[in-house]
């Protein structure tokens, strides 16, 4: 606590007035007049530790009162445990948005949310925002020398192809720095990624007093967690900016290999990685065993959030969206049974497409694979186990789904064919179906976006494709049946339609899962064992 020099009281760190101010007698004081002992020499700092009972989370503060909840769990109860020792940051960007400014933000980002759950928006919870300066790891970067790096120009040149080969010299001379990523194991990476970047130019030389009525984390993240998606990052930078330079877009530097040398050329030097504490607004929503996060930039104001969606909401606002959209396309298009059931079939190979996607994120997320910080600070590292089916390798299925996709086409094409002259329509949704099935094929037994699948990753999805799947299947039937009745149509499009809004409700509870977290436990000894 730093007391008044006036009255004795304690003095906070204001945001308006960007000093020390006294909440009793109003004195004011510069952060920097206020160091305590040698403390500027040291590489500690000291401060109180509020350790959470539930989670486990300690949090730092230059404040001696009691915290009214955990931010990183939601928990009302967090007890002051001791004093202790932090290691002392490089650099500081004290807040210069105020809670009133946070809520701002907060507010005009939860306008766009239509659907979100009424409590987000309620002003007794957006009140909880709390202050906490989360540690970063700031890193610089050099390149300046001569590098050389290749290309080449083509030509025709009667039946021949004519490609002359250079080697191009260029002198480099860039800086980077202010790159910045979070050393807190806590603090998801997706979203300080979201809230990013800082304007490091305003950091000061940090000083404890700057914490006085707030919160600091602690870093437990090492600097090379990082270091190579920051040189990856001033690489891509310093590749854009050369490979459109004139000289080079006339020697086709981002052809082929030259793009690769150029990219090894340009590789910077790491000049030092500092920690530095920015500024994060902080809030919490508990729900079950779920919570999600909002949060706000201290420096620009800018929000990011998880955001689940109201079932609810979602269902009133689908229904009262459909009414219109289905009389704006009956002035359109005529809603024939052909079309109605291919509909219905495509819609439901999307949800199937969805479904999969959400499954392979799902696991991902519970395993916390996408956050490195997360996954370094619990001695963990991303070993993706490649699922095996049937016993083949990537390889082998790769050219299983290329077999099987040959032969689903050279089965059912003389059936195409013989529709368009019967019914051109069913052609069509007949083509249409089997195409998605072939790309719903590609998903579920062979790779997801070119990554390894994961060691149980289609165990996973097999269930959540049940409902999509059958939808199209019965739509199949009936298009290869191809009965003259308009009713069986209809009457497939209707069931394949509730087949899809069933698996729609499933997509919701999927994203609601991904829009929240298991409630932490941050393998810290919660609470505190002397109170």
């Amino acid at each position: 606590m730093y007391e008044c020099p006036n009255c004795g009281y304690n003095l906070k760190y204001d945001i308006a007035a960007q000093k020390m101010v006294c909440s009793h007698c109003g004195t004011t004081a510069n952060p920097y007049s206020l160091q305590k002992g040698d403390e500027a020499e040291n590489s500690e700092y000291e401060a109180t530790i509020f350790a959470c009972s539930q989670c486990g989370a300690e949090l730092l503060s230059e404040d001696n009162t009691a915290a009214t909840f955990c931010c990183f769990c939601g928990s009302p109860a967090v007890l002051e445990s001791r004093i202790g020792k932090g290691r002392r940051p490089a650099r500081i960007i004290p807040f210069s948005k105020t809670k009133e400014d946070c809520k701002a933000s907060y507010a005009r980002m939860m306008r766009r949310a239509i659907f979100a759950p009424k409590e987000l928006k309620d002003e007794a919870y957006i009140e909880k925002f709390r202050g906490i300066y989360m540690p970063y790891w700031v890193y610089a970067f050099e390149k300046k020398e001569k590098i050389s790096f290749p290309g080449s120009t083509s030509h025709q040149r009667g039946d021949y192809l004519v490609t002359k080969h250079y080697d191009i010299i260029s002198e480099v001379d860039a800086s980077y720095r202010g790159i910045s990523y979070d050393a807190a194991a806590d603090f998801s990476d997706e979203l300080s990624g979201a809230i990013a970047p800082y304007g490091m130019e305003e950091g000061k030389p940090f000083t404890p007093a700057f914490l006085s009525g707030f919160y600091a984390d602690a870093k437990d993240v090492d600097s090379s967690v990082y270091r190579q998606d920051a040189d990856a990052l001033v690489t891509e930078e310093g590749y854009e900016r050369l490979s459109h330079n004139r000289t080079c877009a006339r020697y086709h530097v981002k052809d082929g290999r030259n793009k690769d040398a150029l990219k090894n050329a340009l590789r910077p030097t790491c000049t030092s990685a500092e920690l530095a504490m920015l500024p994060v607004w902080f809030l919490s929503y508990k729900k079950g065993d779920r919570i999600a996060y909002a949060v706000v930039n201290g420096q620009t104001g800018k929000a990011a959030a998880d955001l689940p969606v109201d079932r609810k909401k979602y269902v009133a606002g689908s229904l009262l969206l459909a009414v219109p959209l289905f009389f704006l396309l009956n002035l359109r298009f005529t809603i024939t049974p052909g079309v109605a059931l291919f509909l219905a079939a495509a819609l439901a190979a999307v949800c199937a497409v969805v479904s999969c996607v959400q499954t392979s994120r799902i696991g991902e997320r519970e395993l916390r694979e996408d956050d490195k910080g997360y996954m370094h600070a619990a001695g963990r590292y991303v070993r993706v186990e490649e699922e095996r089916i049937f016993g083949l390798s990537a390889s082998g299925i790769k050219l299983l789904q290329i077999l099987a996709g040959a032969l689903i086409f050279l089965f059912f094409l003389p059936t195409a064919m013989v529709t368009v002259a019967v019914r051109s329509e069913s052609s069509l949704a007949v083509l249409a179906v089997l195409l998605c099935g072939f790309g719903l094929m590609r998903i579920v037994t062979l790779e997801r976006w070119q990554k390894p699948v994961r060691k149980g990753m289609v165990k996973e999805m097999l269930p959540v494709l049940v409902k999509p799947v059958a939808a199209i299947l019965f739509a199949f039937v009936i298009m290869i049946w191809n009965p003259v009745a308009d009713l069986y149509y209809y009457g497939g499009a209707v069931v394949s339609m509730a087949a899809v809004v069933w698996t729609l409700l499933d997509i919701i509870e999927r994203h609601n899962t991904l829009a929240t977290r298991k409630l932490p436990q941050l393998g810290r000894r919660g609470g505190d064992e002397n109170v």
